[in-house]
Formats: structure tokens, C-alpha cells, sequence
């Protein structure tokens, strides 16, 4: 019968890897909490009029991009593509933005029907943060500083950081009507997904790849030049506060992000290591999105960090150093009492080290070659004879030595001795 695959751009993470995972998601959300952020627990589906709302249905998130599908009520479902609109959606319905200002954080698998590639798959894994009711520039300058601590405790190298302002709505708007007029003439001679964008997301015309069209864009006219006082202030005192925290950047005027929410500040961690899709965390400010969801205005802002790729551009693809591992094997089914005892005893005294016991009897060494197929260092063995003499016999696998007979304590003390030597 033919095999059953998993589906394209699905992630599925071995048990090795899973360590790395898991670790890298409890350092950083380590971080996030000492930096006041609290967990909150989200659903991966959504009404997909939140996505429509919020992302904006003019992007290429919202008419190409998303797991949508129809419920047996009727009702239009979406997985979700980000974290953001769904996190303020939940934040309004508990009332947690009617509480003053909040600091949330969240992680689990976004969904977005893209080409597989590198860095790039249809299921994503994302750390996010958001924060409610904070109005100053200091909080996305927070921000900034907490993910770049995050990349200097993980020893990350060869990342930078590109900033850039897209003023107020307004703004927004004032310049989208000038962009247009500016490019309309000329629409020919951009690229086919810019000359659909004139007309439904202006500002992603931006951040075209075609090298053409970013020619063309050199002569037009540029954001900077429509915003107002308050964006150009705040946008300054961020990049001079980034300078005095010698944080490096740079000032990106082409970049706008995916996503229809953001107003003045955002942001992208860029790696060499990535390729051509080299953006790993990247956020900004969303002060409008609120309303647009039928909550009250709140200030907004928010990051994420993409685990799948944040691994890719670790050093060596850096994993997590396995735990030493110890099999209890019974040569009598009336030692399963006194194996459960020993395997327990020994987990309770040394933390860094797996402890298995199945309980099962049988031939000692088709056991003891199955141990070393699967890896494990050391083996302790209980026979009637051995519990008589208050001993066990104890293997250490990595080395070619002879069983020894040990005590309980002696067991403890030769193991960690060969952990803390590592």
C-alpha cells in the first residue's frame, strides 16, 4: 500500500530537532517575560472577514495566500496567516484593552499558501509580541532593543536591521494619491504585479524585487515627503536613540511591510545566512488597527520572530546538545518494583539525564544491542542476585568496559561524573 506523505510546505519536526524548537521558544519566551509580557493562548482559525479587515484586502496575503474554507454553517474559516489581527481580536472580546496598557506575547504555526523554498514554508512557526495602550516611541524602541537582546543571547552573526517610517494614515494617503499620478503614465513599464497594485496596494509597489521598476521608483516621489511633524520627531528620536544604544541600522525608505495596519515605525532583522528570503523578525506600529475591528482606538505595536528561519541563520544550525541516557533493564518480571524504584530515584538526582524503563523482560543482550542502536550511554541491570547484595550491575555503553558492580549512590556518582566532565 502506497505510503501516505505529508502535505507540501507542511512542517514536521524530528525528535531531535524538537529540542532545538522547544529550547530556542523557551529562551525567548524567557526574555519576553522579564521584560513584562504575559502569554496568551490564541485560536489557529479565524472568521476570514478579520483577515479581510485587518491585513487588508488588497494584499497578497488576503487574495492569494490563504487557507480559507468554508464551514458546515455556512460560514467563511480561515487558518491563520499572522498573529496580529487575531491577538487584538482576542484582546478586545476579554477586555484587555479596556485595562490600561498591556504587554502580550503568544507563538504557534501560521498558514500561508506560498511556493516552498527555502526559509519559506505553507506552515510557519512565529514568536510574537504586542503591546496595547503605549503611545510613545519608546515602546517600538523597546522593542527593538528586546529582539535585539534576544539575537545577542542566541550569538547570532552576520543579522542587521532596517527601519523605516510610513508616517500616519494620512500621510499614507497623501502620498498614495501622489505615487499614483506619479506612476500611471508610466505603468507599462513596471512589472505585472506593481501595475496591479496602482489600483488595490500602492505602497507594496515599493518593495518590488523587479530591478526595473525600482529604477523607475528612484525619480518618484518618496513618503518621507508627505509626513507630518509628529512621524518625522518620533521617527528621528528613535534613530537617534538606536545610535546612542549602538544598535546598527539602517534607513530603508522602500520598506513597507505586507500588511495594510501599519502607520509611522516598522522594522525587519535581516540574515545573510537566509537568501533571498532573509527577513527573520520584523514589526512596527499599528495604531489604527483597533478601530478598524471595532474596538476602541489603542495605540498598538508588535513583533515577530520566525523560529523556522531564526534556525536556519543560527551558527551551524546550532542544536541543542542531547541529554545523557540511562535504560533500567529487569532480568526477573518480579523486579518490576525494584526497577520502577531505581529509574525514579535516579531521575530525582540527576536532572540532565533520560531515564528509561519499560518494565519488560528479555534476553539481556538483545536489550543491551538495542540500547546502543538507540543511542542511550549507560545501562543499569537488576538481577535477584544483584538486589541480594543491595548492588546493580552498570554498563557504561560509549566505552568497551566491563560491567560494574555498584551501589545505588556509586550509580548516581559515576553518571554525573561523565556529565559534568562533558
Amino acid at each position: 500500500m502506497e505510503k501516505i506523505q505529508k502535505i507540501r510546505g507542511a512542517h514536521q519536526i524530528d525528535p531531535n530537532d524538537s529540542q532545538t524548537w522547544s529550547k530556542l521558544t523557551r529562551e525567548i519566551t524567557e526574555i519576553f517575560e522579564s521584560f513584562s509580557y504575559q502569554e496568551i493562548r490564541l485560536p489557529i482559525i479565524e472568521n476570514t472577514n478579520l483577515f479581510q479587515r485587518s491585513v487588508g484586502e488588497g494584499s497578497d496575503i488576503v487574495n492569494k495566500e490563504m487557507f480559507t474554507f468554508e464551514s458546515k454553517s455556512g460560514k467563511s474559516l480561515t487558518l491563520r496567516p499572522e498573529g496580529t489581527a487575531g491577538c487584538l481580536r482576542a484582546s478586545i472580546e476579554m477586555g484587555l484593552t479596556d485595562q490600561g496598557p498591556i504587554r502580550l506575547f503568544y507563538h504557534g504555526p501560521m498558514y500561508r499558501y506560498e511556493r516552498p523554498q527555502k526559509g519559506r514554508n505553507r506552515e510557519f512557526y512565529q514568536l510574537s509580541v504586542e503591546a496595547y495602550g503605549f503611545d510613545s516611541i519608546n515602546l517600538d524602541l523597546e522593542m527593538i532593543f528586546m529582539s535585539h537582546k534576544i539575537f545577542n543571547f542566541l550569538k547570532l552573526k552576520d543579522y542587521s536591521l532596517e527601519i523605516n517610517s510610513l508616517g500616519s494614515k494620512e500621510t499614507q494617503n497623501n502620498f498614495s494619491k501622489a505615487f499614483k499620478e506619479y506612476l500611471r503614465p508610466i505603468k507599462d513599464q513596471l512589472d505585472p504585479d506593481s501595475q496591479i497594485r496602482i489600483d488595490s496596494n500602492t505602497l507594496r509597489i515599493l518593495d518590488s524585487k523587479n530591478s526595473e521598476t525600482q529604477r523607475i521608483l528612484k525619480n518618484g516621489p518618496k513618503i518621507s515627503e508627505f509626513m507630518d511633524q509628529k512621524s518625522i520627531k518620533d521617527f528621528d528620536l528613535l534613530k537617534s536613540n538606536l545610535d546612542e544604544m549602538k544598535i546598527p541600522y539602517k534607513v530603508n525608505q522602500n520598506l513597507v511591510r505586507g500588511l495594510d495596519y501599519y502607520n509611522d515605525v516598522v522594522y525587519e532583522w535581516k540574515s545573510e545566512a537566509l537568501g533571498s528570503q532573509n527577513t527573520f523578525c520584523a514589526g512596527g506600529r499599528y495604531d489604527s488597527l483597533s478601530k478598524n475591528l471595532g474596538g476602541r482606538d489603542v495605540s498598538a505595536a508588535g513583533f515577530s520572530i520566525g523560529l523556522d528561519r531564526l534556525i536556519i541563520s543560527l551558527p551551524n544550525h546550532e542544536r541543542v546538545k542531547p541529554k545523557k541516557r540511562l535504560i533500567v533493564i529487569i532480568l526477573e518480571n518480579s523486579l518490576f518494583q525494584a526497577g520502577l524504584k531505581i529509574a525514579e530515584t535516579i531521575r530525582n538526582n540527576i536532572e540532565e539525564l533520560v531515564v528509561r524503563f519499560d518494565g519488560s523482560k528479555s534476553n539481556l543482550k538483545s536489550q543491551l544491542k538495542k540500547a546502543i542502536k538507540e543511542n542511550y550511554d549507560f545501562a543499569l541491570i537488576l538481577g535477584n542476585e544483584e538486589i541480594k547484595k543491595g548492588v546493580f550491575s552498570f554498563k557504561n555503553l560509549k566505552k568497551d568496559d566491563n560491567q560494574l558492580s555498584l551501589t545505588e549512590s556509586e550509580v548516581i556518582k559515576s553518571v554525573s561524573e561523565v556529565i559534568d566532565n562533558e
